[in-house]
């Protein structure tokens, strides 16, 4: 729907000047093929009416095909230029007094009104004005704060120019009352998006990345004449040692045989004389053929002075001096950051110290009299562990690690401590956090309407009862004898105690009607920790935990067993089962009761938080309340409260930061309807309602959960935390008191 506010023509005023303007625009042609579906007002014309305020201008009098008009949006205001045609072009800049839009038309036209200013304060626009006269005209929009506005969608029908400005979102303001004798479903609007003409893959996000250029720790950088030279299987000490002397080099071979320990049964590797290389050089370049019989033979090398080191573990050996460095680490653990070290082919040492208790049992006495006595002896061994990976950019690097102060210590020749360092500050990142804001919404609607006629008649000694559609007779002085009084005195008919020829009548009618309703508003912190926290399983005891952190449960299957995890129960403990034990020695009788929480219980874990502003979560939300209570076992005095529960365990969702997600579908319908009646008499219109009694019950359960994801910002200019603004006014004066 399109509102407008004309203007009557004033007076004429000249346009503004555009020379400076089209110097530091830039042109924008508009796509012609859109068009845009346009939503109508929220609160209708009458509120648009009210908030577009005419301000007097001066306008151009004449006839033309342009005229401004408004679309309220619920979060834009849609400004249309009507009768723009085919074709248009806008330049468009921001100042200090808002937006301008320099219109562009490729023939003359003119205003249909003259001159329009158009107001929409609410929306934050404090004027929108169209002026112009030919084929130029100027578009300034100015907001009610001073500032700058955000540019807008631009976007054109062939007929109209539309620019879409994001703008304050509408609130809107529904009334109405439930019908609590007919509860049922609000009628929501539905909405099927078209079908794509293709399959379209999801959407990709932006990924951080941090790049090193890595230089070859291997290779060896020497200068020589060319080589010509062809060998095969020819041991690799020996064919360096030749290339070597070739270019005026000293040769130097390290084995590390001697190192290993061949009695343990492990395979020592192939020394200098056994690696076997084939090669074949013509007039190649020297350090290419060192580096190459290097390779072939999967030997490390390096250059110290003018000696050339071979061997299979030269990197970690040096004639100069080493550089060591301890790096205090702030968010990763020192462990995990040595294991990822290593598995770049550093060398990591770590001290693992392993207790071992052993026992002895010595008996004294005869065999008749015999006393055990038991000695238990600890000891305690400690060992070096030594692992890396065997190839990698950080070969010949030494790490160990402190638990206690979260440190590394790296030591190495200076290269590649500095390239350690790099890879220990892409890893020490913060882990990111959430704040999961859930709205929990319980409604019980309850409707039951109970109808009862009673009426009784004695004619004689006839006695006619109708008892909320009981048909009772008794005819005579005496009741007919029964099990209970064969060989007793007669029962005298309950008549004699009523007037003769009487008639007696009570009518009982109820409507009983029942609105409840649960609200809670958690905010659940979260971080993206995977880490253990503590096994899960066990049930809870009378104190309402088995005391032991490896038996910690609470009513939800996500129940901070890990660090990415939170839970929340507010509601009381209510005895739900009780076990009954017996000693067998002394005969006494032990009761042992199970506690469940009867109200709300929230269970939440965050499982990714993206650099594109998406949150992988999922929920455990459960609602319970005491429908009846039924007494325990004989030796207990306790009674067993049944819970009614409706629980929604959630999958992996994904929602991005900001978007609210709602979860409907725990919805619980119950309408038993129950009528009592005479035989004939109490399916006959009118007359029969006497004659029957009729009870309906309706009940209707609804659970709403909201769940709203923001991530914490702590760089710089974040907002740390989130204000809490309590709804009573003695909680604000606690809040707000400094002491």
């Amino acid at each position: 729907m399109l509102h407008r506010v004309n203007q009557k023509p004033t007076g004429c005023h000249p346009p503004a000047p555009l020379a400076a303007a089209l110097r530091r625009a830039v042109s924008l042609p508009l796509a012609l093929a859109a068009t845009l579906p346009l939503a109508g007002l929220l609160n209708g014309p009458a509120a648009l009416a009210q908030a577009i305020q005419p301000i007097p201008v001066q306008t151009l009098p004449g006839e033309g095909a342009l005229e401004l008009k408004v679309r309220r949006l619920p979060d834009a205001v849609e400004v249309v230029i009507e009768g723009t045609g085919p074709g248009p072009q806008l330049q468009q800049f921001t100042n200090s007094a808002g937006w301008e839009g320099q219109l562009i038309l490729p023939r003359p036209s003119g205003l249909r009104r003259g001159a329009q200013q158009l107001a929409l304060p609410e929306a934050g626009f404090k004027t929108i004005s169209l002026e112009g006269v030919g084929d130029r005209f100027v578009i300034q929009v100015t907001p009610v704060a001073n500032g700058p506005v955000n540019r807008p969608v631009v976007s054109a029908d062939g007929r109209n120019l539309i620019l879409s400005f994001p703008a304050v979102p509408q609130s809107s303001f529904q009334t109405g009352r439930l019908d609590l004798n007919t509860p049922g479903r609000v009628p929501q609007t539905a909405f099927v998006p078209p079908l794509q003409p293709r399959a379209a893959a999801p959407p990709l996000g932006d990924m951080a990345v941090g790049s090193m250029v890595l230089r070859n720790p291997s290779y060896v950088n020497v200068r020589g004449p060319s080589v010509t030279m062809t060998l095969r299987n020819a041991p690799a000490r020996d064919a360096l040692m030749a290339v070597a002397q070739l270019g005026g080099y000293g040769f130097v071979y390290v084995d590390d045989t001697l190192t290993n320990t061949p009695s343990l049964g492990a395979l020592s590797p192939p020394s200098g004389a056994q690696r076997l290389v084939s090669i074949s050089f013509r007039n190649e370049g020297y350090a290419r053929a060192v580096n190459s019989i290097l390779l072939a033979a999967g030997l490390q090398g390096k250059l110290e002075g003018n000696l050339i080191i071979a061997g299979p573990r030269v990197l970690s050996k040096t004639f100069g001096t080493q550089l060591s460095k301890v790096y205090r680490l702030n968010q990763v653990s020192a462990n995990s950051a040595a294991d990822y070290l290593a598995s770049l082919g550093a060398t990591i040492n770590k001290t693992y110290t392993t207790t071992s208790t052993s026992s002895e049992v010595s008996s004294t006495g005869t065999p008749a009299n015999n006393t055990a006595n038991s000695t238990a002896t600890t000891s305690t061994t400690t060992e070096i562990n030594s692992f890396g990976a065997g190839q990698g950019p950080l070969l010949g690097l030494i790490g160990t690690t402190d638990s206690r102060l979260g440190t590394i210590t790296l030591v190495g020749d200076s290269s590649i401590v500095l390239i350690a360092e790099n890879y220990l500050k892409q890893l020490d990142l913060r882990q990111r956090q959430v704040a999961l804001s859930v709205r929990l919404l319980d409604v019980n609607l309850e409707n039951s309407q109970d109808i009862a006629n009673s009426f009784a008649f004695r004619w004689g000694n006839n006695f006619i009862v109708n008892d909320n559609g009981q048909l009772l007779g008794a005819f005579g002085r005496f009741l007919p004898p029964t099990v209970d009084n064969l060989l007793g005195p007669p029962t005298a008919n309950p008549s004699l105690q009523y007037p003769r020829d009487s008639f007696f009548d009570f009518v009982q009618a109820q409507i009983v009607s029942r609105n409840t309703k649960l609200l809670a508003s958690p905010t659940l912190i979260l971080q993206e920790n995977p880490s253990r926290l503590r096994a899960s399983g066990g049930g809870a005891s009378a104190s309402g935990s088995t005391g032991g952190l490896d038996e910690y449960t609470i009513d939800s299957p996500i129940g901070r067993s890990q660090a990415n995890e939170a839970a929340v129960r507010v509601g009381t403990n209510v005895i739900t089962n009780v076990e009954v034990t017996t000693d067998s020695v002394s005969g006494s009788t032990q009761c042992q009761l199970e506690l469940s929480t009867a109200g709300l219980t929230l269970g939440a874990r965050v499982e990714k938080i993206d650099d594109n502003g998406f949150v992988t979560f999922s929920l455990s939300p459960s609602v319970s309340a005491v429908t009846d209570t039924v007494p325990g076992p004989p030796a207990c005095t306790s009674e067993i409260s049944i819970l009614s529960v409706r629980r929604l365990d959630t999958c992996a969702l994904r929602v991005r930061e900001g978007q609210t997600l709602i979860l409907t579908g725990v919805i619980s319908d119950f309408d038993v309807a129950e009528v009592t009646k005479w035989p004939i008499l109490g399916d006959l219109p009118l007359v029969g309602q006497f004659f029957r009694a009729s009870s309906n019950q309706r009940q209707k359960r609804e659970l709403v959960i909201m769940v709203t994801p923001r991530i914490i910002r702590d760089d710089d200019g974040g907002t740390f935390g989130y204000g809490f603004q309590p709804s009573s006014r003695e909680m604000r004066q606690f809040v707000s008191n400094p002491r």
